[in-house]
């Protein structure tokens, strides 16, 4: 498909391409642009210029127009030319304005101009139909951000907590001031707001800490200007984050982002029950007292990091930025099923018709499409994938692992699919080595087909590229085998440096 998102936001170019100081621009037209993309589809971005709409934009030969939160009539203008020509229109809300006296009629007009309405929540999704009787696709809002280890382990006496959202949601607090002034009341406490740069929040975080009337040695409260870099580094910085909600109809109709973040961040969140937040009320302290959930997790550490665990498993499964597409390009129309092709411990190769899952965020500045341990495949059911490639991956494991590892891989295959597994030949770099220990112990290029295929490339510095174990070609065939693969054949290595120092082992799942 030819797909073009429009949005009122301002666009820039970041180090890895457009990127918006708008939340909902990156989660509801940047992110899934890119993964749009990654599929295949032709996607163009365009950004409302102050004089309206040019030709480029409304004479654009598109397939699919996405507008996305919008305030402008515009966008009536813009949906009702591109209808004329049989452009389909999909509109995408993300707040409820239904009922705002300026804005409610304008959303409600492009509700009637659109052939597929998508609400990034159920409860959004609950307040279209509700304004307009039409129903609305669920298109839920990607995770953004690095992932890290979770980790509940605060420096008492202080404790470290963090406030981070638009200025519009600063009545949380003083909603919630009660709360955070008992927490204050049991044990010392420093507070970070990180919110809406401007001199507005700079006074109403100074005039906060003032109205609770607590003792700076008991509460200290920290303005500090908003920035994605700034949100990630405060995520490392506190011991956790608290997301106090005011009551109200457009609160409830608020995507999980607040809470999925600092969770994919490895920080315990206690959270006001928003109805986005409640899959996962379970496992994370949603709607109970700040004070009350905060001894809870001291009185339970190792239990409260198993739990943020889970909840990053649920956020992998639900919110990657790969799932997420999906879901985009089902509600936009797409028909041909895509054979599910994974690239698994892709590292820096980025595969064109793949979907390339590595466990860190980026590797040489190449981000994967969805990131999960590859113990646990979570985002992605039983019998799911076509194929499955995995190339210099498996020596990366230990040899008691490699079994349940593969097994988890074998898990997601479809029946009939395939795994090709890529890797050095042990046998290979043993008989290289031979021929010269001097030349080839060297841990340069010329280390290349045997210390490096024994250990890993020093070069890396990181012990994930270790290398753990190896593998002739028989014993490698015998370990597909083992897992429950049949038809097990080698074929010409097609990466890294090839035959003979690699090899290509391929199976099928029966």
């Amino acid at each position: 498909m030819k797909i073009l998102f429009t949005t009122v936001a301002p666009l820039r170019q970041g180090p890895a391409g457009a990127t918006s100081d708008l939340a909902s621009a990156r989660y509801r037209v940047l992110i899934p642009a890119q993964q749009l993309a990654r599929l295949g589809h032709q996607v163009q971005l365009a950004a409302l210029p102050a004089d309206g709409w040019p030709a480029s934009v409304t004479q654009n030969p598109c397939d699919v127009l996405v507008i996305s939160k919008s305030f402008h009539a515009e966008n009536e203008t813009l949906a009702a030319g591109m209808k004329a020509r049989g452009v389909k229109v999909v509109v995408d809300f993300c707040d409820d304005h239904f009922e705002h006296a300026q804005h409610g009629a304008h959303q409600r007009k492009l509700v009637e101009l659109a052939d597929t309405v998508v609400a990034s929540t159920e409860t959004m999704a609950a307040a279209i139909l509700k304004h307009t009787g039409r129903e609305a696709i669920v298109v839920t809002d990607p995770v953004e951000g690095p992932r890290r280890f979770p980790k509940f382990a605060p420096q008492l006496p202080a404790l470290r907590v963090l406030w981070f959202g638009h200025g519009s949601n600063l009545n949380g607090l003083v909603a919630r001031g009660a709360q955070l002034k008992a927490l204050a009341d049991v044990m010392p406490v420093r507070l970070t707001v990180l919110t809406t740069p401007s001199n507005d929040s700079a006074t109403f975080v100074a005039q906060f800490a003032t109205s609770l009337g607590i003792d700076s040695s008991r509460l200290r409260v920290e303005y500090q200007p908003w920035s994605l870099e700034a949100t990630w580094k405060a995520f490392e910085a506190c011991d956790l984050v608290w997301i106090p909600v005011v009551d109200g109809d457009q609160k409830a109709a608020k995507s999980p982002n607040r809470l999925i973040e600092p969770l994919w961040a490895g920080r315990f969140v206690v959270a006001d029950p928003v109805p986005s937040y409640m899959p996962f009320a379970d496992i994370v302290p949603v709607g109970q007292d700040l004070a009350k959930a905060v001894q809870a997790a001291l009185d339970d550490p190792a239990g409260t990091e198993t739990r943020m665990r889970e909840a990053q498993r649920r956020i992998a499964r639900d919110h990657s930025a790969f799932e997420c597409g999906r879901r985009w390009a089902a509600a936009l129309g797409e028909r041909d099923a895509r054979p599910m092709r994974l690239n698994l411990g892709c590292g820096d190769k980025i595969l064109p018709g793949y979907v390339n899952v590595d466990v860190v965020e980026a590797r040489a500045g190449m981000k994967p499409d969805v990131i999960c341990d590859l113990h646990d495949l979570v985002p992605f059911a039983d019998a799911t994938a076509d194929e499955i490639l995995s190339v210099h991956v498996v020596e990366h494991f230990w040899r008691w692992e490699i079994r349940d590892v593969l097994r988890e891989w074998v898990r997601v295959l479809k029946p009939g699919g395939k795994m090709v597994v890529e890797c050095p030949n042990l046998e290979s770099a043993c008989r290289t080595f031979l021929e010269n220990p001097a030349q080839f112990s060297r841990e340069d290029k010329d280390g290349q087909r045997t210390m490096w295929v024994f250990y890993g490339d020093p070069a890396w510095k990181d012990p994930l590229m270790i290398h753990r174990w190896g593998y002739t070609p028989e014993s490698l065939r015998a370990l597909l085998a083992d897992v429950g693969l049949q038809d097990i054949r080698q074929e010409p290595a097609q990466f890294k440096l090839r035959e003979p120092r690699d090899m290509r082992v391929v199976g099928v799942k029966p």
